[in-house]
């Protein structure tokens, strides 16, 4: 009877929000509306940033489009897009490789050649490079064209130092046909050249240009 008595008699003089086991609880932070407001403002504020600011790096560009009407220019830095209204595009202004494998190619005196090029190039215009749905293809198509235009214009004797010297001018005349599309090539190097035993490398023995 003393002990519970000791017991009840604690319980009555312990302060409020002290448990007489001695097991401690987490305190009560009340939250008021304004601070509850001020959260959900700033996790709404963080959301609308995600879905409507976009980082665009310094080696490169956006072409923003708005309603399928008109094109800009955006970058670098912080972009603001609406997503739904704006269609953007990321343009890489850094040096990109177009390479071209085992072309073939006829040169002037009728010999079938084999030829390996790679070309340097930049995108100059972003405004230009997205109006082509496969821009790397069409500047590789040009290369190929013009390649074959040159070593037509060559007999074979002179393809010789080709791999040294190259095509003179070939760079700028690529670049005024990829122009269109906003590329500029900068360089173009012939890797090798091989030539196909045909009939027509026989012919081309017998040309007094074969016995120079």
């Amino acid at each position: 009877m003393v002990a519970m008595r000791q017991d009840s008699t604690a319980s009555r003089i312990a302060p409020t929000g002290i448990d007489p086991t001695g097991i401690g609880t987490a305190p009560h932070i009340p939250v008021t509306a304004t601070q509850a407001v001020a959260l959900a403002t700033a996790l709404g504020l963080l959301l609308l940033a995600c879905c409507f600011v976009r980082t665009v790096d310094p080696d490169e560009r956006m072409v923003v489009t708005r309603g399928g009407r008109g094109s800009r220019l955006r970058g670098p830095g912080v972009v603001a897009v609406v997503p739904g209204l704006d269609r953007w595009v990321r343009v890489p202004l850094t040096v990109r490789w177009f390479e071209i494998a085992w072309l073939d190619a006829t040169t002037r005196d009728a010999v079938r050649v084999v030829l390996t090029a790679a070309a340097t190039g930049t995108v100059r215009d972003p405004l230009r490079y997205v109006t082509v749905s496969r821009p790397d293809p069409a500047v590789e198509w040009v290369l190929e064209a013009e390649l074959r235009r040159c070593v037509a214009e060559r007999d074979l004797a002179e393809l010789a130092t080709l791999p040294v010297t190259g095509f003179p001018d070939l760079a700028a005349t690529v670049s005024g046909r990829t122009a269109t599309w906003g590329i500029e090539i900068s360089d173009v190097q012939v890797g090798r050249i091989d030539v196909r035993v045909d009939p027509g490398l026989v012919r081309w023995a017998n040309t007094p240009a074969a016995r120079r």
